[in-house]
């Protein structure tokens, strides 16, 4: 395991931005995988199509948690529009893919291209970000969710 991704992820799992509650959020989203035990609600404030707050919480394992919180950071004053292809560039990043420079620290997550077995805790964040934008309450990054 690379050392930038140890401390990115230990430093974003320990000390979580963006963890919390939103007072008035305009779109939310339960994201859970029950497999793992990972469970995480995401709130937003969408404001003139750009995402203006972002807040998470729930128990989630180490990859869940700090992708989370690097999300909060990336997607912070982002366009809602630009959250899809973000998404589709970290999903291609985690799967072996090269890293775009719009995922700014989210690319240290790479080194998921070596444990497939982890890649859906990581993509339990952006799944809710996006089931949140599309006014869905709850999601899954489980391949049969029940």
């Amino acid at each position: 395991m690379s050392a930038l991704y140890r401390d990115i992820v230990l430093d974003h799992h320990r000390a979580p931005r963006r963890r919390g509650h939103l007072a008035a959020p305009s779109h939310a989203c339960d994201g859970v995988n029950a497999l793992c035990g990972d469970s995480l609600r995401l709130e937003l404030r969408v404001e003139q199509d750009h995402i203006v707050d972002y807040a998470f919480r729930g128990e989630c394992c180490a990859i869940a948690t700090a992708t989370a919180s690097l999300l909060g950071e990336r997607v912070l004053g982002l366009a809602v529009d630009a959250v899809a292809p973000l998404q589709q560039a970290f999903a291609a990043l985690i799967a072996g893919g090269e890293a775009d420079p719009a995922l700014g620290d989210l690319a240290a997550l790479a080194e998921l291209a070596s444990y497939p077995a982890r890649r859906k805790c990581a993509l339990l964040p952006w799944a809710a970000l996006a089931a949140a934008l599309a006014g869905t309450p709850r999601t899954t990054t489980e391949k049969d969710p029940t």
